[in-house]
């Protein structure tokens, strides 16, 4: 009967990574540790829960499979692939990523991963990935005194007036405008 019962342990899974998670990212803020490693790690921890959390949804559509009228190689609305993309994004968000490479981690073709993020998620690549990094942008520019400039290569900008002009097209603002609004 007790191997029948099927307990959820991703709701603490989750409070427990995003615990240890913001305690690491504390810490590197605290001590200005400009090498990121907790970051990364943490990274490396969200591709984990990631797949934990796929792993998840195929048990629970096991137990409780969706009448489909045709078989579809979309999971939840995406392909494979993009949460692939995704993944892959997320953990190289410090360095400059392009589309080829993506494409080659996730055995696609160039053209066709540009049109499946354009389909499927209603932006083009290049844009998808900006957005990602000036989210983060937006978030270091809160939490920590780094440099402008420092963020920016921190991202894989390797001039800080086009990281400059992309954050000022996300926001509306320039990054320092930004920091400033928040005093």
């Amino acid at each position: 009967m007790e191997k029948d019962k099927v307990v959820n342990i991703q709701p603490l899974m989750n409070s427990q990574v995003e615990n240890q998670f913001t305690q690491q990212i504390q810490e590197d803020f605290t001590q200005k540790n400009p090498d990121h490693s907790a970051l990364l790690h943490s990274l490396e921890t969200v591709e984990v829960i990631d797949v934990l959390s796929d792993y998840y949804t195929a048990h629970e559509n096991q137990k409780h499979p969706k009448k489909e009228t045709a078989p579809s190689n979309k999971n939840n609305g995406e392909h494979k692939e993009i949460k692939q993309a995704i993944r892959y994004i997320k953990k190289n968000i410090h360095r400059s990523i392009t589309l080829e490479e993506v494409a080659n981690y996730v055995y696609l073709s160039p053209f066709y991963l540009s049109k499946l993020f354009k389909n499927e998620l209603n932006i083009n690549f290049i844009n998808y990935v900006n957005e990602q990094k000036m989210l983060y942008a937006k978030e270091q520019l809160e939490k920590s005194d780094w440099a402008v400039h420092t963020i920016a290569k921190n991202l894989g900008f390797s001039r800080a007036s086009y990281f400059c002009k992309v954050f000022k097209k996300q926001f509306d603002m320039t990054p320092k405008e930004y920091r400033d609004s928040l005093k």
